[in-house]
This record gives C-alpha cells, sequence and structure tokens, in this order.
C-alpha cells in the first residue's frame, strides 16, 4: 500500500534556471573568499621526495634549503633594485657595474663594425641620420654585394678560352691521383653541357687501369655490372641513378643527373681513382700494326736456307748472316 500521494519533482524550467545561477554564483563566491582567507593554508613544508633511506638525505636537505635562500635573496636584490630605478636613486655598486657594461657595449660595437668587417666604406649612401639604425646594415650589404659584381667581357672571354683548352682537366687532375696538383672546384663548360660523354670517356681510361672501375664501385656501394644489352657507361649511370635516388616519373633513372654526380664527387676528389697509362706505351703497342716508327739501329739480315736447315744447323730454324 502507499501511503499518501507520491510528491512531484516537476518544475518550471524558469526557476530550474534561477536555482542554477544562484547556485554558480554562490560557489564563485566562495573560491574568491577561500583565495583570501590565509586560514586554513598550510604552513608546513612541502616534502622534497628524498627517500628516507637514502645514506645522504640530510646533505641533500641542506643544499636544497642553501639553494632556496640564494634564491629569495636574489629575487629580494631584484626588487630593491627596480623600486630604486623606479625612484630614480642610484643603488651602491650598480654604478660602476653599468659603467663596466658600457666599456664592454663599446667593445661589442667596435667587433661587430660592419665598415671594418667589410674592409670599405659606401661613400655614395646618405646616411642623412646618426641615429639611424639600418644604415650600417645597409652599407655592409652593399659592400658584400659588390664582391659578387660581374666581371668585364675580357675576362669571360679568357675563361671560355681556357674551359675549351681543359675540357677533362677535372678528369684527368682526380686520375693522376697527385696530391700537390691544385683542383678546379668548378667543372668546365663542356662537361656541363653534356656530362654523359664526358663519364663515357672516364670509364673508357679507367678500363685500362687494374682496379679502376672497382674503385667506382665500392665508392657508390654498387654491385657488379651486368653489362647485357647495354653498354658499361649506361649500365653504370643507371646504378648511380638508383643509389643516390635522382628518379624520375614512373621510376625512370635521370641518367644525366648520375653524370653529374660523379664528376662532381671527381671534381672535388671524395672520388680517388687509379693513375692512367702513359701515352708512350700506347705508342708502342701501335707501332706494330702499320704505324712508322723511328729506331736506333736495323735487324740482322734473313737468309732463306736457315728456313729449311740446309746448312746444317740442327737446333736453329734460321741462320743469321754475319
Amino acid at each position: 500500500m502507499k501511503v499518501g500521494k507520491p510528491t512531484s519533482k516537476r518544475t518550471p524550467t524558469r526557476l530550474r534556471a534561477k536555482i542554477q545561477k544562484a547556485s554558480t554564483n554562490k560557489q564563485k563566491k566562495q573560491r574568491r573568499d577561500a583565495k583570501k582567507n590565509p586560514q586554513w593554508r598550510s604552513r608546513l613544508k612541502k616534502d622534497p621526495g628524498v627517500p628516507n633511506l637514502f645514506p645522504q638525505k640530510a646533505k641533500v636537505l641542506a643544499e636544497l634549503e642553501e639553494k632556496r635562500l640564494q634564491k629569495e635573496e636574489e629575487q629580494l636584490k631584484k626588487r630593491e633594485l627596480a623600486k630604486a630605478q623606479r625612484q630614480g636613486k642610484v643603488v651602491a655598486g650598480e654604478a660602476p657595474a653599468k659603467a663596466g657594461g658600457d666599456d664592454e657595449a663599446d667593445e661589442d660595437e667596435e667587433l661587430i663594425n660592419p665598415e671594418a668587417e667589410s674592409g670599405m666604406e659606401d661613400e655614395e649612401m646618405d646616411v642623412g641620420d646618426d641615429s639611424n639604425p639600418m644604415a650600417a646594415l645597409l652599407a655592409s650589404a652593399q659592400a658584400r654585394a659588390s664582391a659578387y659584381a660581374p666581371e668585364d667581357d675580357d675576362d669571360e672571354d679568357e675563361d671560355d678560352d681556357v674551359d675549351e683548352a681543359e675540357e677533362l682537366e677535372g678528369i684527368d687532375g682526380a686520375a693522376s691521383s697527385a696530391p700537390g696538383n691544385a683542383q678546379r672546384k668548378v667543372l668546365p663548360k663542356q662537361v656541363l653541357a653534356d656530362p654523359m660523354k664526358a663519364v663515357s670517356a672516364l670509364v673508357d681510361r679507367m678500363q685500362n687501369t687494374a682496379d679502376g672501375i672497382q674503385r667506382i664501385l665500392t665508392f657508390y656501394a654498387i654491385p657488379p655490372l651486368v653489362t647485357a644489352g647495354s653498354n658499361t657507361t649506361s649500365r653504370l649511370l643507371v646504378e648511380v641513378a638508383r643509389k643516390r635516388g635522382r628518379l624520375g616519373r614512373g621510376g625512370v633513372p635521370n641518367l644525366h643527373a648520375a653524370a653529374l654526380i660523379i664528376l662532381n664527387d671527381l671534381n672535388e676528389e671524395r672520388l680517388k681513382l687509379p693513375a692512367v697509362a702513359n701515352e708512350s706505351k700506347k705508342a708502342s703497342k701501335a707501332a706494330g700494326k702499320g704505324e712508322v716508327q723511328v729506331v736506333g739501329e736495323a735487324k740482322p739480315a734473313f737468309t732463306i736456307e736457315g728456313l729449311f736447315g740446309d746448312d746444317g744447323i740442327g737446333g736453329d730454324a734460321m741462320a743469321i748472316e754475319k
């Protein structure tokens, strides 16, 4: 049996919102008063978290306390200094330090003087006012830019002549492996125009050496070349392009970029190659193929009798006429 009528919990929305608003305001007021009331604040020191079984706990706690006191003293000094500066007073011991700081600032200005660094003055620039902070910066920028100004046409023509005469100078110099030779750090224009041709010439020369090709493979960590259906140069460039990530759309190796990689490594002496055989040996080998060669003395005369053994000499097939 139910005793009495059950109480309904239905309330108007306006009344419910009014109660929630009053409750929120009361909680805000309680939090605000709790911040201002020092009654329930703990005066116990916060435990730094050093275990009790730690053998040097007392020493660690003493060091922490000393650091805390030093920090409080520094903060107090900063407050006094700031208060004195606001009131326009000079604190004892601060004036000499400030003067010393000015001297150090002057030394720093001398060290970073843009005119002394660049070694030249820009007389065409009209500064107008010494307080302009951009004047020194602009002067330094113009002085640095003047170092990269274009050269005269005559100098460019001379450079073109030198480049034409020394097309593969970087390759020959690197292959000679002489430490005293000065290497050019810029590739010639002809090599840059067709680097694959220069790499082909390099590969042909390295094939005449003992371990030239193997040094290239070891430097780029390439497996032995399989030249079935292609020449050695193309296969080498394909492997270098794959190893260095020079691939185009669809994974097609960029042979031009791979050739430039090899030439740059060779020109900057990262790739060390053996010296090529002298030209005199090549000339001596080619002399027997119908080419004229100057000798010091003639060979002995040949007799036809010695060919058949008619002269009675048993061991020799040919007899030499004396």
